[in-house]
């Protein structure tokens, strides 16, 4: 361990820095000299984790915002529970460098602040300056946090994906959305390429309300309820997916929660 040569004066600032530095990721690990040196400095480049969103003066419980991360206050969507987020961005890049708790949200703060508080107060929430810190406002599940690698994963699927292989072989390829569009719609061998002679139905064909799906079996319903819609959370998705529904002329209509 390297031995660490510094004053008071110094050692509290470096513990403001380090308050308000909890959600930069890396940066809440044990007290360095580099980290030490910082608490006198501006903004400097982290040479690890993440950039410093802000500083509070450990006395008077002032804050220095860097410009350079940008803070978004929003709500998280990995469940159903609403909790509130915090977004932290890289201004020069746009990229998702942070993620933790709201403290202006009930769900992720026991002791929330007030809608109408400043974002000042909320830096000063989260660090231990000027009497702040005896309760941590604004934490996250380990779902939430993962918004992170949800965004900035490589292997995401960001582009559609068409069968390039047998079914089972897991062999994929992207493909363009006119062209997902037109295939769902029109349907047709659409996989001729691959050998494959099978037509297959679009959304145009589909479309029957008057022919029935099995004409020994009417209770079915017309042709149209081939089509099943798997709806998505209650965040207005899935009144558009109801909507389809209807126009459509399918029942099947489902949520896939218990609603």
């Amino acid at each position: 361990m390297p031995s660490l040569n510094i004053d008071r004066r110094r050692f509290l600032g470096a513990m403001g820095v380090l308050g308000a530095a909890s959600l930069a990721g890396g940066a809440g690990s044990a007290l360095t000299p580099d980290l030490a040196v910082a608490a006198d400095a501006e903004f400097p480049v982290p040479k690890k984790g993440k950039p410093i969103e802000a500083s509070v003066d450990p006395k008077t419980g002032d804050v220095k915002i860097n410009d350079d991360v940008i803070v978004r206050y929003s709500s998280c969507v990995g469940c159903y529970s609403t909790c509130g987020n915090r977004i932290k961005l890289d201004r020069a890049s746009g990229r998702v460098i942070g993620v933790g708790g709201n403290p202006y949200n009930p769900a992720c703060a026991g002791n929330k602040l007030d809608f109408e508080a400043p974002l000042e107060d909320a830096y000063r929430s989260m660090s231990y300056a000027n009497g702040h810190g005896a309760i941590t406002h604004g934490t996250i599940c380990g779902r939430g946090n993962g918004t992170l690698d949800g965004v900035s994963q490589p292997d995401r699927i960001t582009v559609p994906l068409k069968r390039a292989g047998k079914r089972g072989e897991g062999k994929w390829k992207p493909i363009s959305w006119d062209q997902l569009i037109t295939e769902v719609t029109e349907g047709g061998k659409i996989f001729a390429e691959l050998g494959e002679d099978q037509h297959v139905e679009g959304f145009k064909e589909v479309h029957d309300t008057v022919t029935p799906l099995n004409p020994e079996q009417p209770d079915l319903g017309p042709k149209s309820n081939q089509i099943a819609v798997m709806n998505t959370r209650a965040d207005g998705r899935r009144q558009l997916n109801t909507r389809f529904a209807t126009t459509f002329g399918t029942l099947n209509n489902f949520s896939h929660n218990s609603s």
